[in-house]
């Protein structure tokens, strides 16, 4: 049997979990209780983070950090989550077995935000790379972008930046980032 944690001590869990829904103490027990901390309470914490944060219904991973067995919730937004939050869309209303395509229209100035937020993950030289990967889970997810006034197809903009008929900014990671 492996030796007891120390519940006075910091430790970081990862969990993916959904936005503003509360959740059973049960499923989170058996990760948090080891640490000595109270599972209804670290679940209404991250109930309320991901709701404050307009994470609503939408599936997040978060880091729990937790010192002196005060839990403290940190949001890591992927490039798909952060798509899904600028499409606007409200929780899904189908079935749980479905499967759910995301119908919207996202503008690229988005794109590129999000990309700016996300490049310090990015193992692409230039901006344009990691705006092509955004635009690569953008067709996965099934939203088209708006460019120029003009909808397009996630694909047809990857080929036009990559022939270079669309300009992406330059932009470096700001150096707090990269650690």
């Amino acid at each position: 049997m492996p030796p007891k944690v120390d519940p006075n001590g910091e430790f970081d869990l990862y969990l993916r979990v959904k936005g503003g829904v509360a959740l059973p103490a049960q499923s989170i027990a058996p990760k948090v209780g080891p640490y000595g901390l109270n599972p209804k309470m670290v679940g209404d914490k991250i109930m309320q983070e991901t709701a404050a944060q307009g994470y609503k219904g939408i599936k997040v991973s978060i880091r729990l950090h937790s010192k002196q067995r005060q839990p403290t919730v940190f949001i890591l937004p992927s490039s798909s989550t952060l798509i899904i939050k600028a499409l606007k869309e409200g929780p899904r209303s189908e079935p749980k077995g479905t499967a759910h395509t995301h119908e919207g229209t996202i503008p690229f100035e988005s794109i590129i935000d999000i990309a700016k937020q996300l490049r310090f993950k990015s193992y692409s030289q230039e901006l344009s790379g990691t705006v092509r990967e955004i635009l690569g889970t953008c067709h996965s997810i099934g939203c088209n972008v708006n460019y120029n006034n003009s909808v397009m197809h996630p694909h047809d903009l990857i080929e036009k930046i990559q022939d270079g008929e669309v300009d992406v900014p330059q932009y470096d990671a700001p150096v707090d980032q990269l650690a």
